[in-house]
């Protein structure tokens, strides 16, 4: 017996030899929604990122996503073209990491962040990807499907909602409908096909109403209330300013594109520290969830990529202005509305970009969001275009890793 409890002794005393009681048995409890009260307020009401945060009387240590190559390039262009406001958001499709987020102001020429990550600006024909989201994966509807319309493509006159044809009428596919951005045909699309309910659902799915980072809540995006036919057209074309969403949103919508309908969930957090015993309290969690089929992403890629090529961001996007990226597949969509706060034209380009020749590489997403008050200084398709040139001569290697 007692040559059992010394082995016993023997082993236990080995066992704890590096064992430090007072660090690896602490009695602090974290909690990680109490935390992100406290953090999400600390870091969205200053223009630098916390490096401690005091929670409960003790410190903790904040790791970030960021990469300050990337960063320091966006600065240097928003610092060239100075627009009144300007966010820019870029996220690696396949990690969820928030690579920049980063705001200009150009009355005060100062950097911040929490334009970016701010709800109030109306989501324009961004809400379009939603529509065709939608329409392709609930309903009888492809790329190929062509609708009429009458009237300009950039206006929603109730008159042009009726299904009646004359010899001004004119017809588009859905492919093109999407990359020219033509409002009539996804207003006229979803009465006759979608509901406000099927609507809903799909951008739910996508991030409306939902909590959509980790660690850090700052809201969600919100949608249109729709009552009527007229509200659906509004809703689904994005004709209206009470949808609203955040860059952070935008470049999301376009890194789930990317990552063949999975929503991998965002983060601007890599580690969190315990400062007092010097350990680790929190890493990013891989939160995945499927917003739509694979059959509906291969659609919603070639719209995004139609619009590219020879849509609304053909002039940032033509050939000889992309030759050195010309190995990386590209897809977005523009979005432009007077509106907000602040108050201004916002002019949206979501993207996503990817190399050609490696399936399992899902790239970045790329959202720019510029707010022009009385003249435009850059389209965020030609800065957009800029940052995924950089990125890819420059950075892409590294941040894979």
């Amino acid at each position: 017996m007692n040559k059992i409890i010394f082995v016993l002794l023997t082993y236990s005393f080995a066992a704890f030899a590096n064992f430090n009681f007072s660090k690896d048995l602490s009695l602090e409890k974290f909690d990680l929604d109490e935390f992100k009260t406290v953090f999400t307020n600390e870091a969205l009401t200053d223009d630098e990122w916390p490096l401690q945060i005091e929670y409960k009387n003790r410190e903790y240590k904040v790791d970030y996503t960021f990469n300050e190559d990337l960063t320091d390039y966006i600065k240097g262009q928003l610092r060239r073209y100075r627009s009144d406001y300007a966010s820019v958001v870029v996220i690696d499709n396949n990690s969820g990491k928030v690579l920049s987020a980063i705001d200009y102001t150009r009355e005060t020429r100062k950097f911040g962040k929490k334009l970016s990550f701010s709800t109030t600006n109306p989501a324009a024909s961004i809400f379009k990807v939603i529509t065709a989201a939608d329409l392709i994966e609930n309903y009888d509807i492809d790329s190929d499907t062509k609708f009429s319309f009458n009237g300009r493509s950039t206006t929603l006159y109730k008159y042009q909602l009726k299904d009646k044809k004359n010899k001004w009428t004119r017809s588009q596919d859905l492919r093109k409908a999407f990359a020219r951005s033509n409002n009539v045909i996804f207003g006229k699309a979803a009465i006759k096909n979608s509901t406000i309910e099927s609507l809903f659902t799909t951008a739910n799915r996508f991030g409306f109403n939902e909590d959509i980072m980790q660690v850090l809540d700052f809201g969600s995006s919100i949608l249109f209330s729709a009552e009527s036919k007229y509200n659906l057209a509004e809703l689904a074309s994005g004709f209206n300013k009470g949808t609203l969403m955040s860059p952070v949103h935008g470049a999301l919508i376009a890194s789930i594109v990317a990552n063949e309908g999975i929503v991998k969930k965002p983060y601007v957090v890599s580690e969190i520290y315990d400062v007092k015993t010097d350990r680790s309290v929190w890493k990013p969690e891989y939160v995945l969830s499927r917003a739509i089929s694979k059959d509906t992403v291969k659609e919603l890629q070639e719209l995004m990529e139609t619009t590219v090529k020879s849509g609304t961001a053909r002039g940032a996007f033509r050939p000889y202005k992309t030759r050195k990226i010309s190995n990386i597949e590209i897809g977005g969509k523009t979005g432009s509305i007077t509106g907000g706060l602040p108050y201004g034209k916002r002019d949206w380009f979501i993207s996503y970009a990817k190399p050609k020749d490696d399936e399992a590489n899902k790239g970045i997403s790329v959202c720019v969001m510029i707010v022009n008050v009385k003249k435009w200084y850059i389209k965020s398709t030609y800065l957009a275009k800029n940052i995924i040139q950089y990125y890819y001569n420059n950075l892409s290697e590294e941040s894979s890793k």
